[in-house]
């Protein structure tokens, strides 16, 4: 049995990583989730969270703001298609900050459906990155 699985990791810009690591942990519209190698065929939405990676007895942090996840038995791969992604150390928390306040601030204002269900979102992310950043000073 394998003791480790393939990643591979997509945003709309671009292939973000591709390796070969010993589990991960995502928030999914399920609850938190951890895929280990060799898992059952597995979908399900991601939702804005901190996304895990453990390889080598290590641990890298993320903040993703959303997407899915699928890995695929028979290959032993979990792909991940995200809207974005973000390491700990890269979070400049100056900028998630303003991001915050940014959204908050237009959350105030009249705003159509849609468009409140946008800055809800982008509060949210900021929210997650300034989370991670404060959790996991990678």
């Amino acid at each position: 049995m394998d003791k480790k699985f393939f990643l591979k990791i997509v945003t709309p810009d671009k292939v973000y990583d591709t390796q070969e690591i010993d589990k991960l942990s995502v928030l999914t519209s399920e609850g938190e989730v951890s895929i280990l190698p060799n898992h059952v065929e597995y979908l399900a939405n991601i939702e804005i969270s901190i996304l895990t990676i453990f390889k080598d007895n290590k641990e890298k942090h993320y903040a993703v703001g959303g997407g899915a996840i699928h890995f695929i038995e028979k290959e032993n791969t979990a792909y991940l298609v995200l809207t974005n992604i973000i390491a700990v150390e890269d979070i400049d928390v100056e900028k998630s900050r303003k991001l915050q306040e940014e959204a908050e601030r237009k959350l105030k204002t009249d705003l159509s459906r849609l468009e409140h269900r946008e800055e809800e979102r982008e509060l949210k992310k900021a929210l997650t990155e300034l989370l991670a950043k404060s959790k996991y000073k990678d």
